[in-house]
């Protein structure tokens, strides 16, 4: 059942991201196209995007108050018009078993600031992204009222690290859960 939700949910996503593009006009698309591709290219402009892409993390910090270990990989997908995250954490619990999480999500450039996008989970949880990019640092607020709500920031220092926060939203209130330092294993 859980994987007959997931992908549904994957359709229903890609669905609503090719009517967002269809009403979008063709100068729009072009623009929208070539700042991908920009994004995506490292000797073309330094974003944390262009950090992030085509590399795959190693990360070490907190998780509920435990620590864990993290790995990310980003990579430009489906002729560059997405950007893929694959997420994992791993934590161990009191008896030393340890508990793993799983997450995809595909992130799509808007403009010059914005990010849009979808989570799904190893829960079997979905939600939509909506964020914010710059120069060194990436704010993606996630979730729903149905769901859960909080927002990640992943923070580019000059020594090739990448620092993630992560907070959950509750009573209006950002509670951080978890952070991690990732360094590239490439």
């Amino acid at each position: 059942m859980k994987k007959l939700i997931l992908i549904t949910s994957l359709v229903i996503a890609s669905q609503i991201l090719s009517a967002q593009n269809y009403k979008t006009s063709t100068s729009d698309m072009k623009e929208v196209n070539s700042k991908i591709e920009v994004l995506g290219n490292k000797n073309e402009q330094n974003s944390i995007i262009t950090v992030l892409v085509d590399k795959n993390w190693n990360g070490i910090g907190m998780l509920m108050g435990k620590n864990a270990t993290f790995t990310m990989n980003w990579q430009n997908v489906l002729n560059s018009q997405f950007i893929k995250l694959e997420f994992e954490s791993k934590r161990k619990t009191g008896d030393s078993k340890a508990i793993i999480f799983k997450a995809t999500a595909f992130y799509k450039i808007v403009n010059d600031t914005t990010v849009i996008g979808n989570w799904f989970d190893s829960r079997g949880v979905s939600f939509p992204l909506k964020g914010s990019v710059k120069a060194n640092e990436l704010i993606i607020f996630w979730g729903s009222e149905e769901t859960e709500m909080g927002k990640t920031i992943y923070s580019n220092s000059n020594n090739n690290e990448i620092t993630v926060e992560d907070f959950i939203k509750i009573k209006g209130t950002y509670t951080k859960f978890g952070y991690a330092i990732y360094k590239a294993k490439d």
